[in-house]
């Protein structure tokens, strides 16, 4: 691995130029900071081997990918030689901006040497003038009041270098040992990893990262969008495995290669939400990789078999409640699980059954970064085209929330009683002055003399408003984002801070439990100003000096909790009954929201909750309330920015208690006696206990999520509902689409007892029909014609409601078969246009469309058999 740290140290005139442009950079420190080095206590010069360092990227580790504009880790090695300890400071600075520096304080022992590393943001740069980045590194000794250069390992007093970035994104890594290594396994990971990206066209550059200590926070993996685990040092590392779970539920991509790493592995990462387990290993001689079904009632593709002489592993495992993409001999190959933004790629068969040497004369890319000796199986080109992709966006985008955080800062009108007496008195003073120029015989002159209490009570109010305005105290508002991350005792946290300053603040602005926050430093890009780490989840910033009036910034931060937030929930004939717990308490404006939907929640003081079956929100709903107060208009459109994030139809996957609590301490900390205000919204994923047998249960309509399956005669459904964008689409001619409602894994076995589906068109859909199941059979359950608006159907024939051994209902629905001649129509699904005579082009198309479709379900928990 080529070196990204270049020494430029080539001749002492050289260095003279260097030590003049130090003290140009740093002519803004106070008067005895940034001297030179001299002779110390020992009574030797600066020049002297006792003190040593050296200053470079983290290339060591593997973790050489560094993107503009994300953060990275960047690593010193220091060595005193003195017979005392030393404060020092690590710094460095970009010529894109020399004026903002991150830095590292450490204390270092007598005669030890020490190893520090720190983050630091990669500035934006652009991508015509290349990849190199000039940086330059310094060490300052802060063991006495004034801040001395120390010279390292070249004598010199700034040691500057270059780093590479890519532009690209889309990066991945390996954790695992490169094939240099001593104790290094056959290069299989890679040559799998190098061939899935040069099919998709991201080139066959991925970095290993193969030291012993991993990074330990998700900082120092923000440039990775996809890490593959193909090793087991991680397991014995905490630290890094609580980073890699938390840059996996911010947005990041795992796969992890369960036939090279133990499974313990994904208990460390999924906690209690994880419940497979391994029943053994085989090796295969023989394999055949089928495409687990994608619509249900679809047998999926069978593959190809290929032989091998040297046995290919198989770890077969048993996973419930995790969709299966492919599978071998019947047992799982491939796995995905969501993990809160980031996704979780599981394989169980061995890197060789996944790909094939690249054919013998085949034409090779002229781009050497596509080329790659081996080309991916079919089963794993549709794996890795879902795998290596871009991070979802992030669900609450700062600029959309920070209006509402801003509204937190404000000054009270003055009182209504001081304005009103103002004027009473301002008028009693015109009618004095009125009566006494009467009887003066003067009363042409009140003009005059009215406007001199006029201008006193004018200023009066204003030197009071201006008053009460200066009287506004120190605040920071916060909208948060926090959620519970299920199954772990993990928190992500983000949001927008806004402070107020009324005659700004020289306290130095920090963090004191980790996190990701840049100051607002608008107006003091001329001012030199230094982030400093002084532990892993601790950092303040120096010259920094806080501006009057408002600054927000955004934030991310992901911590443990002490006390787990988690929610329990179960259903009974009225909806859902339930409980929270965990270290926030419950708060106010409690709804749950599913991927289909949203329900008001009564949420009590003890944790306890109630969410009725009828209590479904309409589209453009997300509080109970009525009649909404300012602070609630404020939830209202952060709860619409994060549930109708059309980037993020996705979310949320499962249901999720949502309530509104007091801002959190977050550890950012603006000033002293600074005033709290804002609001918090807290996420905890809903865990759905079973009900007892015989239980009479109503499933609401947010928890029946549908996706398009086969017709019964095994047809592929009309373009009616488009499953990805979660739409249905508007047409012109008759469809017709059968959908499976997902009853809850959790519930299962039931027995249905009837169904009520609300249903929304427009247009002149015609005629719709409700199709249903019955011994096998298509049954009509339901036909209206020419619905308008919307429409209630209730359907009472339980034995009709078919739940299939994956727990779809099946139903059928057909729309726009008008029984009326004189309706025009459009062209049917497959006829072109051309094809229809010119009388028919001449008429006019009608559309029409199903707006919405929602089904709530009641049943029956029943005897779980021997099948289930």
């Amino acid at each position: 691995m080529k070196p990204l740290f270049l020494s430029r140290h080539q001749c002492q005139s050289r260095m003279k130029i260097l030590g003049i442009v130090v003290l140009s950079i740093f002519g803004w420190c106070p008067p005895g900071w940034c001297q030179t080095e001299q002779a110390g206590t020992t009574g030797k010069s600066a020049e002297s081997p006792e003190f040593q360092y050296t200053v470079h990227f983290a290339s060591e580790s593997g973790l050489d990918v560094l993107v503009p504009e994300k953060w990275g880790v960047l690593r010193a090695s220091l060595m005193n030689g003195r017979s005392e300890p030393r404060d020092l400071l690590c710094s460095t600075y970009f010529d894109q901006d020399p004026s903002l520096q991150y830095g590292r304080q450490v204390w270092i022992p007598a005669h030890s040497k020490l190893r520090i590393d720190h983050p630091i943001l990669i500035p934006k740069c652009d991508p015509v003038k290349g990849r190199s980045l000039d940086l330059h590194s310094l060490v300052i000794d802060r063991s006495s009041s004034n801040e001395v250069l120390v010279r390292g390992e070249g004598e010199g007093l700034l040691s500057d270098g270059a780093l590479m970035v890519t532009h690209h994104s889309q990066n991945t890594a390996i954790i695992g040992k490169p094939s240099g290594s001593a104790d290094a396994r056959p290069d299989e990971i890679a040559d799998l990893v190098k061939a899935c990206r040069a099919e998709l066209r991201l080139g066959n550059n991925v970095t290993w990262l193969g030291e012993a200590f991993l990074p330990p926070d998700e900082i120092g993996l923000d440039a990775l969008d996809h890490i593959v685990v193909a090793d087991d040092r991680i397991v014995n590392d905490l630290a890094a495995t609580a980073a890699l779970r938390r840059w996996l539920n911010s947005g990041g991509h795992l796969w992890i290669m369960l036939d090279r790493v133990d499974p313990v592995l994904l208990s460390m990462l999924l906690g209690d939400d994880f419940a497979g387990y391994v029943v053994d290993r085989v090796g295969l001689t023989s394999v055949r990789v089928d495409e687990a079904p994608v619509l249900s009632g679809l047998k999926g593709m069978i593959g190809e078999s290929v032989a091998y002489d040297d046995p290919v592993d198989l770890v077969r495992m048993a996973v419930p409640d995790v969709h299966v993409t492919h599978l071998v001999n019947g047992w799982p190959a491939a796995m995905t699980i969501a993990c809160g933004d980031g996704k979780l790629l599981i394989t169980t068969l061995g890197a060789r059954g996944w790909m094939k040497a690249w054919p013998k004369g085949a034409a090779r890319p002229i781009d050497p970064l596509m080329v790659s000796d081996f080309t991916p199986s079919k089963p794993m080109a549709n794996v890795s085209d879902n795998f290596f992709r871009l991070r979802k966006p992030e669900l609450l985008h700062s600029g959309a929330i920070e209006p509402q955080t801003r509204e937190y800062i404000g000054y009270s009108v003055l009182s209504w009683s001081l304005i009103v007496g103002t004027l009473l008195g301002f008028s009693a003073s015109i009618v004095a002055i009125g009566i006494w120029l009467l009887r003066c015989g003067r009363l042409e002159r009140i003009c005059w003399f009215a406007s001199i209490p006029a201008l006193a009570a004018s200023l009066f109010l204003i030197q009071a408003g201006r008053i009460n305005r200066q009287g506004i105290t120190a605040t920071m508002a916060s909208v948060q984002l926090i959620e519970a991350i299920r199954g772990t005792d993990d928190l992500r946290c983000e949001g927008v801070l806004s402070t107020y300053q009324p005659d700004g603040s020289e306290f130095p602005i920090e963090a004191t439990q980790g996190g990701r926050m840049m100051p607002d430093m608008t107006g003091m890009e001329q001012t030199s100003r230094r982030m400093v780490t002084t532990d892993l989840d601790a950092f303040h910033w120096e010259n920094l000096r806080q501006t009057a009036g408002v600054r927000s910034t955004s934030f991310k931060q992901s911590q443990a909790a002490v006390d787990r937030l988690q929610a329990h929930a179960t259903f009974d004939s009225h909806g859902l009954t339930g409980r929270y717990s965990g270290l926030v308490p419950p708060g106010t404006d409690a709804i749950v929201a599913a991927r289909n939907g949203r329900m008001g929640a009564t949420l009590k003081s003890d944790g306890t909750f109630d969410v009725r079956g009828d209590d479904v929100f309409e589209k453009d709903q997300y509080l109970s309330a009525g009649l909404l107060s300012d602070e609630q208009d404020r939830r209202r459109r952060t709860l619409k920015e994060l549930l109708d994030n059309p980037e993020r139809p996705d979310y949320p996957g499962r249901p999720q208690l949502m309530f509104w609590s007091e801002p959190r301490d977050n550890g950012f900390r603006f000033g002293e006696d600074l005033k709290n205000l804002g609001a918090s919204l807290i996420v905890v994923p809903l865990v759905i206990q079973r009900p007892a047998n015989g239980t009479e249960i109503l499933i609401p309509s947010p928890f029946l999520n549908y996706v398009s399956r086969l017709s019964p005669d095994g047809t592929q459904p009309s373009a009616m509902w488009d499953a990805d964008k979660k739409q249905w689409q508007e047409r012109s001619t008759p469809g017709l689409a059968w959908l499976g409602f997902q009853i809850p894994h959790e519930l299962l076995p039931l027995a249905p007892g009837q169904a009520s589906i609300d249903l929304k068109v427009s247009g002149p859909i015609g005629r719709v029909e409700i199709l249903g199941l019955k011994n096998g059979n298509v049954v009509s359950l339901k036909s209206i014609m020419n619905p308008v608006g919307s429409l209630s159907i209730v359907i009472t024939d339980s034995e009709a409601l078919t739940i299939d051994d994956k727990g779809h209902l099946a139903l059928g629905l057909s729309a726009g078969n008008p029984d009326s001649p004189d309706l025009p129509q459009g062209t049917p699904d497959g006829v072109p246009p051309q094809a229809s005579s010119s009388t028919d082009l001449n008429a006019k198309v009608n559309y029409w469309r199903i707006e919405s479709l929602a089904l709530q379900l009641s049943a029956k928990t029943t005897e779980p058999t021997a099948k289930d």
